[in-house]
């Protein structure tokens, strides 16, 4: 951390996912990414990916997938409010297992997150962010790997299928929403999917 320099935005893209670049409107994915810092940012300390909503998510998918979130939660029948972060949590990566991890924070975020997961529909995407802040961003990884931490004595690492094996990616996914919501001024930005193996 020492060797970054401060009042320099420093970031992550992730894997087929970059930030793009609003002001072209070439549909050729490679000519969309990002490649300079846009002067909009220079008025935020954080940069995070834009929303992915979950409220649509397709009933063959509920019924593939989310049984027994929907048995617990049978009120997404009634509403797509219902269909909130933990919902799909539930559905996508195991029933319960965002209760539990979420036992595991600090006393400051546990009750904010508990809160947060139960009352948005959507979360931002790709576990990215950029910000000029060594201090945010030493914050937020203290915060986020201690937590991890306890979560890998929970569930462990023999975590099978897609879904489960990248079980602490899609946690820390879902709290960078919350934590740079609740602590920083932040710009959601749009983020472009592009392949580089094809």
């Amino acid at each position: 951390m020492n060797k970054i320099p401060n009042d320099e935005w420093i970031g992550f893209c992730g894997y087929r996912r970059f930030w793009k670049d609003k002001n072209i409107l070439d549909k050729k994915i490679k000519k969309n990414i990002l490649e300079y810092v846009p002067d909009e940012w220079n008025n935020y300390e954080v940069i995070i990916g834009d929303k992915l909503d979950i409220k649509r998510v397709k009933w063959i998918k509920v019924l593939k997938y989310g049984k027994l979130a929907l048995l617990k939660n049978p009120k997404i029948l009634l509403s797509e409010k219902f269909r909130n972060i933990k919902f799909h949590f539930d559905m996508f990566h195991g029933n319960g297992v965002i209760d539990k991890a979420i036992e595991q924070l600090n006393t400051i975020d546990k009750i904010d997150f508990y809160n947060y997961v139960r009352s948005n529909t959507g979360f931002n995407q790709g576990n990215m962010f950029v910000t000029k802040s060594k201090k945010i961003m030493n914050e937020y990884y203290s915060v986020l790997f201690e937590w991890l931490n306890k979560c890998e004595k929970i569930f462990g690492f023999d975590l099978r299928g897609y879904n489960r094996v990248r079980t602490y990616a899609f946690l820390a996914e879902r709290f960078l929403s919350y934590w740079f919501k609740k602590n920083t001024k932040y710009l959601e930005w749009p983020i472009v999917f592009h392949d580089l193996t094809k």
